[in-house]
């Protein structure tokens, strides 16, 4: 993964350039072997109301048989910091077709089509799925081979992460947060 960065704008992915600053999926291999499975990355950053911290304004993962015109998704995690519709800023995206599905749609007049217009919740603006439960998604179904030490790597990755979002929800919430400390025992002043 790399970086680019335009103005007040970060973008994040897989191979990503100031010529070419779209991410490209990553294909999901170890021993060189053919990959069966690419994990589609990208992140678009700016920094915050207070211009302290970089903030996540936009991320997909998805998981993609295959790559170019002839990928064809399984699933798409779409994160919009702020999005332009009603539809929840963390949200799944499963790819395919069930009969369940269809009989529903021909019974209702809804505006899904298949199941992957639906938008389905998950976790809101801070407690959103990580970068790190999907890929052991992949392991645990057995999608992707892995390598012995994977479970530690995803702990350690996924403890910091949800440090950095517990953290930003603190920031976002000091009145909570000191509330939670008192009712711990804690001793907490305001700044002055």
């Amino acid at each position: 993964m790399r970086a680019v960065v335009s103005g007040q704008v970060a973008v994040v992915g897989y191979r990503v350039s100031r010529e070419s600053p779209k991410s490209e999926p990553v294909p999901l291999t170890i021993d060189g072997k053919p990959p069966s499975l690419f994990l589609y990355v990208a992140h678009t950053l700016v920094m915050d109301e207070w211009d302290r911290f970089l903030a996540n304004s936009r991320s997909t993962y998805s998981l993609q048989i295959g790559t170019g015109d002839s990928a064809q998704t399984l699933l798409t995690y779409d994160y919009v910091r702020d999005p332009p519709n009603e539809y929840p800023a963390a949200h799944l995206h499963v790819y395919g077709s069930t009969d369940e599905f269809d009989q529903l749609a021909s019974l209702r007049s809804i505006r899904a089509k298949k199941t992957s217009d639906l938008h389905i919740p998950v976790g809101g603006r801070r407690f959103r799925p990580s970068l790190e439960d999907l890929i052991e998604f992949c392991i645990l179904e057995e999608l992707v081979e892995s390598r012995s030490t994977w479970a530690d790597v995803l702990t350690e990755s996924r403890d910091l992460y949800r440090k950095r979002q517990l953290s930003a929800t603190v920031r976002r919430s000091p009145d909570q947060a000191a509330a939670v400390l008192q009712n711990n025992g804690w001793t907490v002043r305001p700044p002055a």
